[in-house]
């Protein structure tokens, strides 16, 4: 679904730039080149040179990096329930818009949605401009893509202003490479990570009472997942009592499908 999203979006911004459409540049069609396979289920074509980050360490997300620093494209999902809500799409949308025109930081220059009446949860938004920060400015392209499941797709192109002319048109053929992964290894990545799975159980309205209910007690409630495969399963509680005769007091167990980002409760 993931795959199917990214291109969908990708096909969305080429038509949207087309009059920006890459012509010569650094990447070009024999230029070295790798493949890397992302965990959200599509390759990636990018200059041999460039170094590729899944570490996740620094941010929930993949990174492919100029190696002195000029470029990088960034790959990350999340779920929003909202988009599940067709009562609350107006606000995501709103939400999303804003998080561009309230950051001082950037300064947007296009701006397109592909569903322009933003009355269908399965959309794509197209955002360029400038950003700056800690003293460096940038440019910017940036595709979030929406389904109806709740997931959001967000593929972003950064280029240090100065380099520019030079990164530019490599950054658009990275995203054009943008392409479903073959065979099962794609088909069996893990779309939703332990820690958004963690994070979507507890949003639920059920374990935001219970933990502001301990709160109120002085104590703290844990959430742990483990690996079920094709599930995580979160595991909802509170450590009782001290020392030897700590132990833990289950208020629940949820299992979260790593593709879909459906919550069930276990117990």
């Amino acid at each position: 679904m993931i795959a199917v999203m990214a291109i969908t979006g990708v096909f969305f911004f080429a038509s949207f730039g087309k009059e920006e459409a890459p012509t010569a540049g650094p990447l070009t069609a024999t230029s070295p080149t790798k493949e890397f396979r992302s965990a959200y289920g599509f390759t990636v074509t990018y200059p041999e040179n460039w170094l590729v980050d899944n570490s996740r360490k620094d941010a929930p997300a993949e990174f492919i990096r100029e190696p002195n620093g000029r470029a990088f494209f960034a790959m990350q999902t999340h779920i929003d329930p909202r988009i599940t809500k067709p009562g609350e799409l107006a606000l995501v949308y709103k939400d999303l818009e804003d998080a561009f025109r309230n950051d001082g930081r950037y300064l947007l220059e296009k701006v397109e949605w592909e569903n322009k009446d933003k009355n269908t949860p399965e959309n794509s938004f197209f955002a360029a401009g400038s950003y700056a920060e800690g003293g460096k400015n940038w440019k910017f392209k940036e595709i979030t893509i929406m389904s109806k499941s709740g997931l959001v797709l967000t593929l972003r192109g950064m280029t240090l202003k100065e380099y520019a002319g030079e990164y530019g048109p490599m950054m658009d053929r990275i995203f054009f490479s943008v392409a479903p992964a073959e065979g099962k290894a794609s088909q069996d990545v893990s779309v939703v990570t332990k820690e958004q799975a963690v994070a979507k159980v507890g949003a639920l309205s059920e374990v935001v009472e219970y933990k502001n209910m301990l709160i109120e007690a002085g104590k703290k409630a844990l959430l742990e997942a483990e690996d079920g495969e094709s599930d995580w399963n979160v595991h909802v509680f509170e450590i009782v009592g001290e020392g030897e005769d700590a132990h833990t007091a289950t208020f629940g167990w949820y299992r979260v499908n790593k593709k879909t980002g459906a919550v069930e409760k276990e117990i």
